[in-house]
């Protein structure tokens, strides 16, 4: 009954507000199992306590009912539950939930949120570094460049850095995403952050296996430049690749054979395992 209910929907708010949390999630769950969810805002407040409290299944549960309620979300609460989720080990569950209610916010009247990214006030950037970071660590490549993707496209970064993307162009190669992996570092070098040698092996080799003659040039002239760190194996790689190339670029692949031997000689810059770098600056150069 609408007496019901309202008792019930007070008594929520009240837990919600003495943080007896478990009790506040009983009670969200008999009003659904009764005819929906509470009124937004008693909603809100619970997914609030919820995440801050680290419940993050219960908070994504929350966000679920709330969205088939068809009552207003917001950037704010997505990314509290995409957050919540990411730091309690859950990256896929934390994508879903960017898939579903960020990656189209502002993209017309299907969208969960009728306004764009970058206009919101929450930070939004916070939210999908972390997902990012987390994702390219457990190699989901294709899902982590989509949520670089959108927050660059939305103009929502401001510390590339923040973003770890020598994980990033990793996961990127690991998923056979070469052409992204590519673009990832060359947004790295922009912002004047090294992306080390063992990422920049890993992609000049992978170019080599690919036989991209092309790219494999520019990533040698990047190495040759300081600007890409390589190690003597990815050199050889590329050495092998441009001499199968028909016809074979041989004044390339005479540089690839002289870098990799000064590679393989023992020096402080490959030691310390970077290059291209100034200090890690987090902002993106002019």
């Amino acid at each position: 009954s609408g007496v019901l209910r309202r008792m019930r929907s007070e008594l929520l708010a009240l837990c919600t507000r003495q943080g007896l949390l478990p009790r506040a999630v009983e009670l969200f769950h008999a009003l659904v199992a009764t005819g929906g969810p509470p009124h937004a805002s008693a909603s809100a407040g619970l997914l609030d306590s919820l995440c801050a409290r680290g419940m993050a299944s219960d908070a994504n549960a929350v966000l679920t009912q709330m969205h088939n309620a068809t009552q207003s979300l917001t950037a704010k609460l997505c990314c509290q539950v995409v957050v919540a989720l990411t730091r309690n080990a859950m990256p896929m569950r934390a994508f879903g939930v960017f898939e579903a209610h960020l990656e189209n916010a502002g993209a017309g009247p299907e969208a969960t949120l009728s306004t764009p990214l970058r206009t919101v006030e929450w930070n939004v950037e916070h939210a999908c570094a972390l997902l990012v970071r987390a994702l390219s660590k457990t190699m989901r490549g294709r899902q982590a460049h989509r949520v670089y993707a959108c927050a660059q496209s939305s103009g929502l970064i401001t510390n590339y850095a923040s973003f770890g993307l020598p994980a990033l162009t990793l996961s990127c190669i690991e998923a056979g995403m070469l052409s992204q992996a590519i673009s990832v570092c060359e947004d790295a070098r922009q912002a004047l952050l090294p992306v080390g040698t063992t990422t920049g092996s890993a992609l000049l080799s992978a170019l080599a296996r690919a036989k991209m003659g092309p790219q494999v040039i520019a990533a040698l002239a990047e190495v040759a430049q300081k600007r890409l760190a390589c190690d003597a194996p990815s050199l050889h790689a590329a050495f092998a690749c441009l001499l199968e190339q028909a016809p074979p670029a041989l004044d390339e692949a005479a540089r690839a054979l002289t870098l990799a031997a000064s590679a393989s000689k023992p020096t402080l810059a490959t030691s310390s395992g970077g290059a291209g770098g100034r200090g890690g600056a987090g902002g993106r150069g002019g």
